[in-house]
């Protein structure tokens, strides 16, 4: 067995690092959600539920805009990357479409110019090989309390339009664009009676899991598209930055566990 690792897998490790910060802001919101709920059985509660201290709020979108920036990061690494390894994706003149840098096609890493980055280089297009599994409450299906009781999947289209509430997600909150209408997607944010965007605490974690997910299934379907080799392998980063918790129960780690050498 060679221990030449796959010439994608360096994007995959540097995901690790790009979403530290979420996962950091996030392991910070659990944490005072575990100790708000024991306050509160101290208190004499029945249960320790109740409203979210209203900083949550805030820590939870920063997660959001955190992962939306590790993924529009490792997009640029990714075809980065692949480029080394396929002649033809070296573009013959200055004026094309640049990868990475200020004018980089991913500055809005939405699934439009995701798809439009890997279809341009490599005539990859990513969209069908994606499937994303996400937590859910049952009020954002229609129904029901607000917990993140349930789960849904989306797929290839459906999970375009997922990764496209991220991405809105970010630009109004880095952005305070009033005049965007705000986005309401099962999983990743909901609307208030107001009309302002909510994200939860089970929509922060979604947005770090579904980076993970269309990392994941992105890079192994560039590299089938574009026939390398050896295969993938698990690696102590991915452990350390809790990504077999983030990917349960997911297409991903299935396809993972299928395919990749020493998973844990």
């Amino acid at each position: 067995m060679t221990n030449t690792p796959h010439p994608l897998q360096a994007p995959l490790i540097n995901l690790v690092d790009y979403l530290r910060d979420a996962r950091l802001i996030h392991e910070v919101v659990e944490s005072q959600l575990q100790q708000t709920t024991a306050e509160r059985l101290a208190r004499g509660y029945k249960t320790g539920a109740g409203q979210p201290k209203v900083q949550h709020k805030s820590l939870n979108r920063a997660v959001v805009v955190a992962s939306v920036g590790a993924w529009e990061a490792f997009c640029e690494d990714l075809a980065l990357a692949a480029q080394t390894q396929d002649s033809q994706a070296t573009p013959p003149k200055d004026n094309w479409y640049k990868i990475d840098g200020p004018k980089g096609i991913v500055q809005t890493p939405n699934s439009n110019n995701v798809g439009r980055l890997f279809w341009t280089f490599f005539r990859y297009d990513p969209i069908p090989d994606w499937s994303l599994d996400v937590q859910v409450s049952p009020s954002e299906l229609g129904y029901g309390t607000g917990w993140r009781v349930a789960n849904k999947s989306y797929q290839a289209a459906e999970a375009a339009g997922f990764l496209d509430a991220m991405v809105k997600v970010r630009h109004g909150f880095a952005h305070q664009d009033k005049a965007q209408k705000p986005p309401e997607h099962a999983g990743i944010v909901t609307k208030t009676p107001g009309e302002r965007m909510a994200v939860h605490s089970h929509h922060a974690r979604n947005s770090l899991s579904a980076v993970i997910q269309l990392a994941v299934l992105t890079t192994c379907g560039l590299s089938d598209h574009l026939q390398l080799k050896p295969g993938f392998r698990w690696s102590r980063h991915m452990r350390d930055g809790g990504w077999e918790a983030f990917l349960a129960d997911t297409a991903a780690w299935a396809k993972m566990v299928g395919e990749w050498s020493k998973m844990p």
